[in-house]
């Protein structure tokens, strides 16, 4: 069984000519902390800075936030007064963070209506755990000490009486200033994304329901599965309010990925449509008529949990890795053989969405990193920042070329030891990327400095 589907959407490949390069250049540089944890788990040494963090790398009213745990297990909460202040941070002496699982993140979110910060963290299948701080803490930063007194407890629940276990924090604010929860509910293979808002004005969480739905029978060569769960890549709001989100599936008898998927909602999530507009009947699941974009089979090595972003004419971009038939006969293997694929063979793939609904589709020319996120300027020019030889890579295509010219544009040396995170609010706001960089350990395990670097754009 090979990736013959994937291949055929070369097809829709863009050609055109290169518009002007672009170049990045860094201009800052700063230690959040000296010794922030690096872990023991079976999913490498990295805790802080994985790609399935929406978000932890906020900025709000002329701040920036850091969520992360430092060398002592604490969860911590840091902030600086941008462009580059010292960074204050807060070490909550009331959770102790045992565990070496790299799912157990922390997601950091601001809610612009009511100046609340959230915070949640240490979850793959667990109770949840969250805190928020009092209002205006965002807004009206210098009216409170920076210090635990500003949080409230730790809580279990969203809505009262409703505790929940939860994997995959996510938060991301709304248009209109407020601000929503994501998390899945269920394990790998065999769960359900869940959407909850909060209320501002009464500062309660409310109205939880899916996003989708993992019931439905699929069957490929590989055999028959009759449960699955998303791996999202993402949840934007674009210019005209409209949420999207995309995300690939995994089914319960076999732990590859397959198939691109996408939806969006015109009502905040309540409802949600097809690639053609067309409504959906509940939460979108497998059998779900015009949400399969690009047919991706599991034998291709696809990875979970990439890059999206919308540009400014509302038109999705997504870069995942996978593997092609082409790219496995290079390295000497065959669809399937491995659950992603020789390492060689693995390429990043960058999907978008036209104006008029139409998916196009192209390969990047160079062997993938790890899991990449993805950054558009105010002119839809295209940026991707992925750890490739403990290196922050930075690459960039041009809009003017339809994005067709993909290159390399600013090696960071590391060795770094994260999946490289960015901050996008102030890349929005300021056209300032902070990526979010942790040093690899010399001796396996052992702290090291967690930094913000930061980054503009400009044409050469």
């Amino acid at each position: 069984m090979g990736c013959v589907a994937v291949c055929s959407l070369l097809l829709f490949a863009v050609a055109g000519e290169s518009g002007d390069g672009l170049e990045v250049r860094k201009v800052g540089a700063s230690v959040i902390d000296a010794e922030a944890l690096t872990i023991k788990g079976g999913f490498g040494q990295s805790i802080n800075g994985k790609s399935f963090q929406q978000d932890a790398v906020v900025s709000h009213g002329g701040y920036q936030y850091v969520g992360y745990y430092d060398a002592a297990r604490r969860v911590c909460l840091a902030r600086r007064k941008l462009p580059e202040g010292a960074w204050e941070i807060i070490r909550f002496g009331d959770y102790d963070f045992q565990s070496n699982d790299a799912h157990n993140t922390i997601s950091v979110g601001v809610c612009p209506k009511d100046g609340t910060i959230h915070m949640a963290f240490d979850h793959h299948c667990h109770p949840l755990h969250y805190r928020v701080s009092r209002r205006n803490a965002a807004t009206q930063p210098g009216d409170a000490a920076w210090d635990e007194s500003l949080f409230g407890p730790v809580v279990s629940e969203l809505e009262p009486g409703q505790p929940i276990r939860i994997t995959y924090p996510r938060f991301w604010q709304t248009p209109d200033g407020g601000l929503q929860f994501c998390y899945r509910r269920g394990r790998s293979g065999n769960g359900d994304r869940m959407l909850v808002d909060y209320v501002a004005g009464d500062g309660r969480w409310a109205n939880t329901r899916p996003i989708d739905s993992g019931k439905g029978v699929f069957e490929d060569a590989m055999g028959k599965s009759e449960a699955r769960c998303s791996y999202p890549n993402g949840y934007d709001y674009g210019p005209r309010g409209r949420l999207h989100t995309t995300w690939v599936w995994r089914e319960s008898d076999q732990g590859a990925n397959h198939d691109l998927v996408y939806v969006y909602s015109e009502d905040g999530g309540l409802t949600w449509l097809n690639n053609a507009g067309e409504a959906i009947e509940g939460p979108p699941g497998i059998d779900a008529p015009g949400v399969t974009v690009a047919p991706i089979g599991r034998a291709c090595g696809l990875m979970n949990t990439h890059g999206q972003a919308v540009d400014s004419h509302g038109r999705v971009h997504v870069v995942m890795w996978h593997c092609t038939d082409e790219t496995l006969e290079a390295a000497a293997s065959t669809p399937g053989d491995d659950r992603w694929g020789p390492p060689e063979a693995r390429r990043y793939h960058h999907y978008w969405r036209d104006t008029d609904g139409t998916w196009q589709h192209r390969e990047l020319p160079w062997v993938a990193g790890n899991r990449p996120k993805v950054f558009l300027d105010k002119a839809d020019n295209a940026l991707l920042i992925y750890t490739a030889d403990g290196n922050l890579n930075i690459a960039a295509a041009t809009a003017a070329s339809q994005w067709t010219d993909w290159r390399v544009v600013h090696v960071e040396e590391g060795p770094f030891v994260n999946e490289m995170l960015g901050d996008p609010y102030r890349w929005r706001q300021e056209g300032v990327l902070s990526v979010m960089a942790q040093d690899m350990p010399a001796e396996p395990h052992a702290p090291t400095p967690l930094r913000i670097l930061d980054f503009i754009v400009g044409v050469e």
